[in-house]
């Protein structure tokens, strides 16, 4: 049975304790579907909402394929009720967004995204695969337990991501993995925020070599020995301003001893993302390590990468030249992760050694801008405390203006 709607001012309410099955294909084109609480709605095929809205305060359980054609995103915002995808491999696209109320996988196979969805409530992948592809999965909810799972996992292979908006300092979890290699690699990120206030944390996990996407591994800071070839995440912070901290589990059978890990930054290298202490974790099966990444600003598509690195307490980075004429880029001599480090001193110095700047407590935020000098080299000395051990950094820096 091919059931279809066409009339905009139409409604189709179903009501009481009852069972509705379609077969093939439920199609809407402009009618207010009412599905009341206790009801549920098979459909033996696909669904296809082209236009109208869907108010959903029971079940739905689909076996085909979804599709959305309403710019409104097909459920009324007062839904409560949930979307079963029973089906084995099941599509979840339209050429405009869904904003489901709850969403469960079950059945079998891949159930995958072509276009973006927003889920207001909870989503229970249970021991299924939810393949993003391009597109973006957003959880509008912020409870740190709108996102449920057994075995199942969130794949992103071809860079889509997964949104979770946050307003608290709780644990959130995103689940991610992936079966592109033939083999489940399951490489989850717990995002931490430092505050209760409203925030939007992505994750994309990409299974394959970071070269394959103009991230050159070999490109990278003397101090460090190898980035991870198989994989990396991506990082993004699309609403908000609050820092948090990112744990990174993994497993070092098959990702080997890291110690330590890198971000691809704006010069073009990989290059250390703090202080990175790898500690024992048995709580998640298949997983023996964690380590943390601290942000320290508000992060956008941050490839971030596990790495091998000898010297594992050296964590700053000078940059040897800097072009402080006033084009936005390069403007300060910033180093990288002083900010971890407040307890220290700076000097430079001009080639007769005169001092010509002294800071203590230098940070980014105020990074030494060389106003009024001229183009040439100068000479730093850094005195700072790093892992409750003082140190001395001396070098040369190159003031470059046009």
């Amino acid at each position: 049975m091919k059931l279809k709607f066409n009339y905009s001012l139409l409604s189709f309410l179903l009501f009481g304790f009852c069972y509705n099955q379609a077969s093939a294909q439920f199609v809407n084109n402009g009618s207010t579907i009412i599905i009341q609480n206790g009801v549920i709605l098979t459909v033996n095929g696909d669904f296809n909402n082209n236009s109208g809205s869907i108010v959903n305060l029971g079940l739905i359980t689909l076996t085909g394929n979804w599709s959305n054609g309403d710019p409104q995103g097909a459920f009324n915002i007062g839904s409560t009720g949930s979307v079963n995808f029973i089906g084995a491999n099941q599509t979840i696209g339209g050429t405009q967004k869904t904003i489901f109320p709850n969403v469960n996988l079950l059945g079998t196979g891949i159930k995958t995204l072509s276009a973006n969805i927003d889920i207001n409530g909870v989503i229970n992948l249970n021991d299924r695969q939810l393949a993003l592809a391009s597109q973006n999965l957003e959880i509008l909810n912020t409870s740190a337990n709108s996102i449920l799972f057994s075995t199942g996992f969130i794949s992103s292979d071809a860079k889509g991501t997964l949104y979770r908006r946050t307003n608290t300092t709780a644990d959130y979890i995103y689940p991610m993995g992936s079966l592109l290699q033939g083999s489940l690699r399951y490489r989850p990120i717990i995002v931490s925020p430092k505050e209760n206030l409203n925030n939007t944390y992505g994750v994309s996990f990409i299974n394959d070599d970071p070269n394959l996407d103009g991230l050159n591994r070999q490109a990278k800071r003397p101090d460090v020995a190898e980035v991870n070839p198989l994989y990396y995440h991506i990082l993004d912070q699309r609403v908000g301003e609050s820092f948090a901290n990112f744990r990174f589990l993994y497993n070092t059978t098959e990702d080997g001893n890291a110690n330590q890990l890198v971000n691809w930054i704006r010069f073009n290298l990989w290059e250390k993302a703090g202080i990175s202490n790898p500690e024992d974790l048995t709580t998640v099966p298949n997983i023996n390590k964690v380590m943390t990444f601290s942000s320290l600003e508000r992060i956008s598509k941050l490839p971030m990468a596990l790495a091998i690195i000898g010297d594992n307490n050296n964590p700053i980075t000078f940059y040897n030249s800097f072009s402080p004429d006033g084009d936005g880029i390069n403007d300060r001599w910033e180093i990288r992760n002083i900010d971890l480090f407040p307890d220290n001193e700076l000097s430079i110095l001009n080639r007769w050694g005169s001092e010509i700047y002294r800071a203590k407590n230098y940070s980014n935020a105020n990074a030494w801008d060389g106003l009024g000098l001229n183009n040439g080299t100068y000479f730093y000395v850094l005195k700072v405390v790093v892992n409750n051990e003082p140190k001395v950094y001396k070098g040369f820096i190159s003031l470059l203006k046009k």
